[in-house]
C-alpha cells in the first residue's frame, strides 16, 4: 500500500528523473515523466452514480458537492447523463447529440435544467453535460458520472447499456433509499454490477424522511451478504447536508453521512493509486533512467576503452535499423493489430448475430406457448431481463478479446525490442517491466492494456469521458415501447366473441414488436462496441508507436554519445571519462531508489 509519504517520495523521485533526462536531451522522456507526475496527482478517476429512478442519485451528487449541477425533480426523471469533474473556475458545456455538432458552453447554473430536460435552450437533443467545478473532493482527479434512472433493474430496457458504462468506469455508487428494503431486482443488478466493476458501495438516501432508515440498512445488508455481495452501504441525507453547508454546522455534516462518503471515494483513489498510479510511475522512471545510463555507459566504455570504439560504432548501426524496423509499418506487431483487430470486429458482429437469433428464438417459442393478452406485463420484463444477460455477456467477451490481443502485441513488441540490443552495461530496449500489463488494473485480466485503450488510463482522461458519454446515449436508456405497442393492439382485439383470432393476432403482433425490439438493442450494442474497438485499436497502436519512437530515440542518443567520445581529444579523454562516470552513478542511485519503489509495489 503506498502512503502518501511514498506518494511525497516518488514525487521527488519523478522530479528528479526529469532533471537527469533533460540533462541528457531526452526531452521526450521528460516530458513523460511530468504528464506521469500529473496522472499521479490529479489523473481522471470516474466513479458513476446508477440506480433506478426517483432514488435519489442527482441529489446525491449535488449534496456531495455543494451546489446544484444535476438536475432533480419530484416527477421527472434526469434525461441525460452529467459528468461532473475538477475545474479552476466553475463551467458547463452541452454535447449535443449530433456527433458533428460542437460542444457549447453555457451558464453553470443552466446545467441541471439541461440535464433534467436533455435539450438546449434552443431545442436540440443533447447527449450529455459536462460541468467543472472547484470542489476539493474533485481535485485529485474524480470525476462524477450522474447517469439516467432505470426502471426494474437487470429487467429494464437500459440495463446492457448502463452495464457496458459500468465495466468502463473506475468505481460505482449505487443508489437506493430508505424508502424499503433492497429489492430483489436491485439485488439482482447489484450482482451484475459488481462482476463489471468490483469497485462499489451502495448508498442508502432520504434517512432524514424515513425513522425506520436504520432497519432498512441492517435488511440491506442481510441482502448483501446472502447474494454474496462485498459492498458497504453508506447511509446519507441531502437535507442534513445542505443544512450543514448552510450553517457551517459540523455537527449536522456528521449527521449527514456525507463526510463518509467522500472518505470512502478518497479511500477508494488512494488505493487506485497504490494499485496502479504509484507502480506505473515507479516503472516509467526506470525505464527512463535505464536509457539515459545507457547513454552514459556506451560514452564511458568509448572513452575507457578506445580499441573497442569500431566493434561499439558496429553494433550501434546494427541497433538503429533493428529499431527502425520496429517502428515502420511493416512492423509484425503493427500488422497483428491491424488484422487481430478486423478479426475482434468480425467475431463480434457474428456473436451478437448469433445471441440474437437463438434470443429471438427462444422467446418467439414462449410468446406462442403463452396469452399475451394475459400475461404479458409477466413477458415483458423476461425480454429485457434475458436480452440484457446476452448483450452483457457478449461485451464482456469483447473486453476478454481485447485483453487478449493486448497480451499478444505486447509479447511481438517486447520480442522486438529485444533483438535491437544495447550498446552499454545497460539495456535500451524498454525494459519488460515497461510491459502494459505492469501498469497494473483490476485484477483478474492477463494483460490490462485492453481495458486500459478502452478507459484510457495513463493515455488520455477525454478517451473514457467519451466512450461513457456515447454509451450512455440518452437513446439507449428509454424503454422501448413494447408494452404500449401491444397494448393498443390488444385493446382494440379484445372481443370475446373472436378469441382465436384475437390470440393469435396478439401472439404476432407479440413476436414483431420483440423481433423489432431485439433488431434495436443488438444494432445500439453493435455501435457501442464498434466505438469500443476504435478506442482500443487506436490507443494500443498509438502506445506501442510511441514506445518505437522512444526506442528509436534512445539509439540515436547513444550512438550520438559513442560518436562524441571517439572524437573527443586524448588530453580530454579521461576529464571527460570522469564526468560521464559521475553522472552514471548519479542516474543508477535514482534507479536503486526507483527499483525499492516498484518492489515495494508488488
Amino acid at each position: 500500500m503506498t502512503t502518501a509519504a511514498d506518494t511525497a517520495d516518488l514525487l521527488t523521485l519523478l522530479d528528479a528523473a526529469v532533471g537527469e533526462t533533460r540533462s541528457a536531451g531526452r526531452e521526450d522522456l521528460a516530458g513523460k515523466l511530468v504528464a506521469c507526475k500529473q496522472r499521479l496527482t490529479s489523473g481522471a478517476w470516474h466513479v458513476l452514480v446508477a440506480g433506478e429512478f426517483k432514488k435519489g442519485k442527482s441529489t446525491l451528487v449535488n449534496a456531495l458537492l455543494g451546489v446544484e449541477v444535476c438536475g432533480t425533480d419530484p416527477v421527472v426523471f434526469s434525461a441525460v447523463p452529467t459528468l461532473v469533474r475538477h475545474g479552476e473556475r466553475a463551467g458547463a458545456t452541452l454535447v449535443p447529440d449530433a456527433e458533428s455538432a460542437t460542444p457549447r458552453p453555457v451558464d453553470v447554473r443552466t446545467a441541471a435544467e439541461h440535464g433534467r430536460t436533455g435539450l438546449a435552450a434552443d431545442g436540440t437533443r443533447l447527449r450529455a453535460v459536462e460541468v467543472a467545478l472547484p470542489r476539493q473532493v474533485l481535485a485529485d482527479g474524480l470525476v462524477l458520472a450522474d447517469t439516467p434512472g432505470l426502471g426494474g433493474g437487470f429487467a429494464a430496457a437500459a440495463a446492457a447499456a448502463t452495464m457496458r458504462a459500468l465495466a468502463l468506469a473506475d468505481g460505482v455508487i449505487m443508489v437506493t433509499d430508505a424508502s424499503q428494503e433492497l429489492t430483489a431486482t436491485e439485488v439482482e443488478f447489484l450482482r451484475h454490477a459488481v462482476e463489471a466493476c468490483p469497485t462499489l458501495l451502495v448508498a442508502l438516501t432520504k434517512i432524514d424522511f424515513y425513522p425506520h432508515w436504520r432497519r432498512i440498512l441492517d435488511l440491506d445488508r442481510e441482502h448483501l451478504r446472502a447474494a454474496g455481495i462485498d459492498a458497504e452501504i453508506v447511509a446519507v441525507s441531502a437535507p442534513l447536508r445542505e443544512l450543514a453547508v448552510a450553517t457551517g454546522d459540523p455537527a449536522l455534516n456528521a449527521e449527514s453521512g456525507y463526510p463518509v462518503l467522500a472518505d470512502r471515494l478518497r479511500a477508494w483513489r488512494a488505493a487506485e493509486r497504490s494499485a496502479k498510479s504509484a507502480p506505473a510511475a515507479a516503472a516509467l522512471v526506470r525505464t527512463a533512467l535505464r536509457q539515459v545510463a545507457g547513454s552514459l555507459s556506451a560514452e564511458h566504455s568509448t572513452l575507457t576503452q578506445p580499441e573497442q570504439r569500431p566493434e561499439t560504432e558496429r553494433r550501434a548501426e546494427h541497433a538503429q535499423r533493428r529499431a527502425q524496423g520496429l517502428a515502420s509499418p511493416s512492423s509484425r506487431w503493427l500488422n497483428t493489430i491491424t488484422d487481430r483487430f478486423a478479426d475482434i470486429q468480425v467475431r463480434m458482429e457474428s456473436e451478437l448475430a448469433t445471441r440474437t437469433r437463438q434470443l429471438e428464438a427462444e422467446l418467439t417459442k414462449g410468446i406462442r406457448e403463452s396469452d399475451p393478452t394475459r400475461e404479458w406485463a409477466g413477458i415483458v420484463p423476461r425480454i429485457y431481463r434475458r436480452t440484457n444477460e446476452e448483450l452483457t455477456d457478449a461485451h464482456a467477451s469483447l473486453l476478454r478479446s481485447i485483453d487478449e490481443l493486448a497480451e499478444e502485441i505486447g509479447a511481438l513488441f517486447d520480442a522486438s525490442a529485444d533483438e535491437v540490443g544495447a550498446l552499454g552495461d545497460r539495456a535500451v530496449a524498454p525494459s519488460r517491466d515497461l510491459e502494459i500489463g505492469r501498469l497494473g488494473a483490476r485484477a483478474g485480466s492477463k494483460l490490462e492494456v485492453g481495458m486500459h485503450a478502452a478507459r484510457g488510463w495513463s493515455l488520455s482522461s477525454s478517451v473514457v469521458t467519451t466512450l461513457l458519454v456515447t454509451t450512455l446515449h440518452p437513446g439507449l436508456l428509454i424503454a422501448l415501447p413494447v408494452t404500449a405497442v401491444l397494448g393498443s393492439i390488444f385493446a382494440v382485439k379484445a372481443v370475446r366473441s373472436y378469441r382465436n383470432t384475437r390470440l393469435d393476432a396478439a401472439r404476432n403482433e407479440a413476436v414483431r414488436t420483440v423481433a423489432n425490439y431485439l433488431n434495436q438493442a443488438r444494432a445500439d450494442a453493435h455501435r457501442a462496441s464498434l466505438d469500443l474497438i476504435r478506442h482500443s485499436r487506436s490507443r494500443i497502436r498509438d502506445y506501442y508507436l510511441d514506445q518505437a519512437a522512444e526506442l528509436v530515440s534512445a539509439v540515436k542518443h547513444e550512438q550520438a554519445a559513442v560518436s562524441r567520445a571517439a572524437r573527443t581529444a586524448d588530453s580530454e579523454a579521461a576529464t571527460r571519462s570522469a564526468a560521464a562516470k559521475a553522472e552514471l552513478d548519479r542516474v543508477n542511485a535514482l534507479l536503486a531508489t526507483a527499483d525499492r519503489f516498484a518492489g515495494g509495489a508488488r
